[in-house]
């Protein structure tokens, strides 16, 4: 899901009227339209990438709108006819198609997906089409394995996908056990339609979803060749001004659809009127995923089940290099909200949320501490903050999950090599406890007879649950560090990389790319960005053999070493 933050707009309610009126008993209000138009005004202006936006009840349009420059080096404004990327929007399309072909006989959700792809080499985890679907399969990120591969692959990723995947022999976890979001059990989804029903899913979607509901802008981009007419350019914005994006379409079925909210509007209605498909698949898509444990998740099959300020909600954000979008929909209420913005700097929730409280503002409960301000601050003693840095790791097993807080200007910096690879702020509310992004707090322990400093984890913070304890800081010396340096190859990815000693450090060195700097964090475990935590694997006469490579979307890849250096 997208998570790009973004400064937050102010908004003086006393200065903007509104024109009012109950909503067939389910609570809303219209707004007027310079309501809407404040939302989006920083953006609508010459020079700037935009949105387009349009607002549903009981499948009439309110509102649509386009804000901003669909391309900003001709002057091209956006407007409710420009064609928008909608990132991992495109998943609930997919589930349709995966559900369509099941409706009609020729595959069943349960199926394992080696009935389809028949070069898969991992039989022993059983993963299923509804894994897949669910987020639930355990399959390492594919995405992840190609970069990491380092082969130009181009107008072929998708095929190249499932290449990749069917040379896995491990998996992230048991599948059924953990929902994890993956991108590339989607683009798979996309792989088995096209195996199955003979026509490519840009194909299949066009004739069995967007025609018969009428969506006449929707497609999916499958070729970098493809020209799509009154299509928007994708924008960066940074510190030194708005630039093109770099990012390259042809990868569907995790992404790939090109839309307009309009278009999204006539998506959603069909959750209410069943047009395409049947009752039965459209409440399958919004029945939470259940877990081997019991426990169930907040998604369907290609849908986020959750709620805003105690409305249910139904939806899914997208966001990539030049793109951010929301689309989210409130069935008990009738409302429906399709946002498309052609700048990765939008954040997409925010402006829906933030239109949440336009149209059903007289319905909504009080905002949680998510929705709300953060929780107060309070400042830290610069021996405190010192006390509570250090490289921690989780506790249970195989302990590979870490945690490094740093001290900077004054604030604690978390950051993860296991996790995300992204600094954040730990903000304190307390004497013991901060504020993490999410709904996650984190308790600091201090020492005491028996165990080190640690954290206790409350809530969700990516892959760092539970209780996280202080490691020694761990120094090799010049011996220790020559004896892991050789070749390595994986034939997972079929690719080899090196770890090369670089002054009184190690170093991986992908093929054709430049390398990193490897930090120490026990005897045979270092970290590095982008890569993860290596743990090396040594043979019964204490030889390294091996290491493997860990983040939370992709576990255990391992490298066999095949030459030793000299």
């Amino acid at each position: 899901m997208y998570g790009t933050t973004t400064r937050a707009l102010a908004l003086t309610w006393t200065a903007i009227g509104f024109l009012t009126f109950a909503a067939c008993g389910h609570g809303g209000k219209t707004p007027a339209p310079a309501a809407v138009d404040a939302l989006f005004a920083q953006w609508n202006k010459a020079g700037s990438p935009g949105c387009s936006v349009a607002v549903s009840r009981n499948g009439t349009v309110l509102y649509e709108h386009g804000y901003g420059m669909a391309n900003v080096e001709l002057g091209v404004p956006i407007t409710t006819g420009t064609i928008l990327a909608a990132a991992s929007i495109s998943k609930q399309f997919t589930a349709m198609s995966i559900l369509l072909l099941a409706q009609r006989g020729r595959l069943s959700i349960e199926d394992e997906v080696s009935n389809y792809i028949p070069d898969w080499m991992n039989h022993e985890s059983h993963v299923t089409i509804r894994h897949l679907l669910t987020h639930t399969s355990g399959l390492r990120e594919g995405f992840m394995l190609l970069g990491l591969a380092q082969q130009n692959v181009e107008e072929n990723v998708n095929e190249a996908m499932v290449r990749v995947l069917a040379r896995q022999r491990g998996v992230n976890f048991a599948p059924g056990a953990e929902w994890q979001y993956n991108n590339g059990g989607y683009n798979l989804l996309g792989s088995i339609v096209k195996r199955v029903s003979g026509q490519s899913l840009r194909d299949f979607a066009e004739a069995n979803i967007f025609r018969p509901l009428g969506m006449k802008n929707s497609q999916f981009r499958d070729s970098r060749g493809l020209i799509v007419p009154r299509v928007a350019s994708g924008y960066v914005i940074d510190g030194t001004g708005v630039h093109p994006n770099s990012w390259t379409p042809g990868v569907v079925g995790n992404d790939g659809l090109y839309t307009t909210p309009r278009d999204l509007l006539l998506w959603e209605q069909n959750f209410e009127d069943v047009r395409v498909g049947t009752a039965e698949i459209v409440a399958a898509m919004q029945r939470p995923a259940v877990l081997t444990s019991g426990k169930t998740t907040g998604y369907g099959l290609g849908l986020f089940l959750g709620e805003y300020r105690g409305l249910r909600t139904v939806e899914h954000s997208g966001g990539d290099r030049g793109i951010s979008a929301n689309v989210v929909r409130y069935p008990d209420q009738k409302l429906a909200i399709a946002l498309l913005c052609n700048s990765d700097s939008i954040n997409p929730i925010l402006l829906t949320h933030k239109l949440t409280d336009l149209y059903l503002g007289d319905v909504l409960g009080a905002p949680s501490d998510s929705d709300g301000p953060a929780a107060a601050k309070v400042t830290l003693k610069e021996s405190e903050l010192a006390g509570r840095a250090g490289s921690y790791h989780v506790t249970s097993d195989p302990g590979l999950a870490d945690l490094q807080v740093s001290v900077r200007e004054g604030k604690l910096i978390g950051h993860s090599f296991y996790g995300g690879d992204q600094d954040f702020d730990l903000i304190p509310t307390d004497a013991t406890h901060v504020r993490a992004p999410g709904p996650a707090t984190l308790e600091f322990v201090p020492a005491a007879l028996g165990h080190p400093p640690e954290w206790h984890v409350t809530g969700e913070l990516g892959s760092l649950r539970g209780v996280l304890q202080q490691q020694a800081t761990f120094r090799p010396t010049a011996a220790d560090l020559r004896a892991f340096v050789g070749d390595y190859r994986s034939p997972e990815i079929l690719a080899s990389y090196d770890i090369v000693l670089r002054d009184s450090d190690l170093a991986i060195q992908p093929p054709g790319g430049a390398e990193a700097r490897l930090h120490a964090l026990g005897r045979d475990t270092f970290a590095g960005t982008g890569y993860g935590v290596l743990r090396f694997l040594r043979g019964t006469r204490g030889d390294v053999e091996g290491f493997s490579m860990n983040r939370s979307n992709l576990r255990g890849l391992r490298f066999d070493r095949f030459r030793q250096a000299e």
